[in-house]
């Protein structure tokens, strides 16, 4: 490698170590006021050099948990928005094909409003050329039309539907690992009070 190259990837290397030190500077904080709480001393005081490994082992594992619980709840909301667009999908393919009864290859019928803008709303493409719907028209569909119309919404439906199933596996594995270190945090608790109350006992 030349000395160029060299100089590069030690640049490279600093910058990586310099993102990797400020991301430590801004999550020592919480972490002391953390160990400071449960320690009930001032929470101006920096006590990180001094505390105990069980207080730091117990810090760590206390923001873990609550970084993903934040996490799981971004995840439950999205499954549940996820969710309510698809019943509303639902329904509004129940419209369409209630729409399309009285239509027939000569013969057209009205698309209600509500389903012009649910595909607006959802960019689902519209007709045979891919266009998308304009809220603001007024459509009148023969029975070919309604069919391509329903099958459009429908696949967007499934499309939804599969990504839903993939949010719920990132759901369960974020909850798997939420219980985990919930499960560790209370062994380690316990286990340190019950070393503590035997050291008392032994007294």
């Amino acid at each position: 490698m030349s000395i160029q190259g060299v100089g590069q990837q030690q640049q490279i290397y600093q910058s990586e170590a310099t993102s990797q030190n400020q991301n430590t500077q801004q999550s020592l904080p919480k972490v002391i006021q953390m160990i400071n709480q449960a320690a009930g001393a001032p929470t101006d005081t920096n006590f990180l050099d001094s505390a105990s490994l069980d207080a730091l082992m117990l810090a760590i594992m206390s923001d873990r948990a609550e970084m993903l619980e934040s996490t799981l709840r971004d995840q439950v909301k999205d499954v549940q928005d996820k969710n309510a667009r698809l019943k509303q999908a639902n329904a509004m393919m129940a419209k369409a094909r209630a729409a399309s009864k009285g239509a027939s290859e000569d013969d057209e019928t009205k698309m209600p409003q509500d389903v012009i803008n649910f595909f607006a709303d959802n960019n689902i493409p519209w007709g045979e050329d891919g266009g998308k719907i304009d809220r603001n028209s007024s459509y009148e569909l023969n029975s070919a039309k309604w069919e391509l119309a329903i099958q459009n919404m429908k696949g967007w439906s499934e499309s939804l539907t599969s990504t839903s199933q993939l949010d719920m596996t990132k759901l369960q594995s974020t909850s798997g690992k939420f219980n985990q270190t919930f499960d560790m945090m209370s062994q380690f608790i316990s286990k340190y009070f019950r070393s503590g109350d035997s050291l008392i006992k032994n007294i």
